[in-house]
């Protein structure tokens, strides 16, 4: 139980570093949430869904006491925080273009919600034009493929390798 523990703790270690980095690192923000990203979906496969949103929610929370500029958490609490969760709830032995589709209309419903929330926090109108719209979707088609090779990584040569 303890390793166990002790476990989750180093993820969460590691899960509110990369959230204090992407509030202070200017040019690498996109970068420090998605592997910030990461450790949900590691909790996920050691200890379940139920544990994995447990997590999330807790880094979540933790992150609104620990980081000092709140703003930068919206897109994790948004977006990359719960996209372990919303991964594993969608490849479950689906066709991969069903797949994509899913998480293609993830993507978008978890980006409105942040847009919207984002825009009356912070109250500046944010303008949405095609380019605004198509990038976004590129770049989450790379996390997606980034973060399957991570999990991809951890099944084949870190998994059998720890003892929890």
């Amino acid at each position: 139980m303890s390793k166990k523990i002790s476990f989750l703790g180093m993820l969460l270690g590691i899960n509110q570093i990369m959230l204090f980095f992407s509030s202070i690192v200017p040019g690498n923000r996109l970068f420090f949430l998605g592997i910030a990203s990461l450790p949900v979906a590691l909790v996920i496969i050691e200890f379940g869904l139920k544990s994995g949103i447990l997590f999330y929610i807790g880094s979540a929370l933790l992150s609104l006491i620990i980081i000092l500029d709140k703003v930068y958490l919206i897109p994790y609490i948004f977006f990359f925080g719960i996209y372990g969760v919303v991964k594993y709830l969608i490849e479950k032995d689906r066709n991969i273009v069903f797949e994509y589709i899913l998480k293609l209309i993830s993507c978008n419903v978890l980006l409105m919600a942040g847009y919207f929330i984002f825009r009356h926090v912070i109250f500046i109108n944010l303008r949405i034009n095609v380019v605004a719209f198509i990038l976004p979707q590129v770049i989450f088609l790379v996390y997606d493929y980034a973060y399957g090779l991570f999990i991809s990584y951890y099944y084949n040569k870190i998994k059998g390798n720890i003892k929890l």
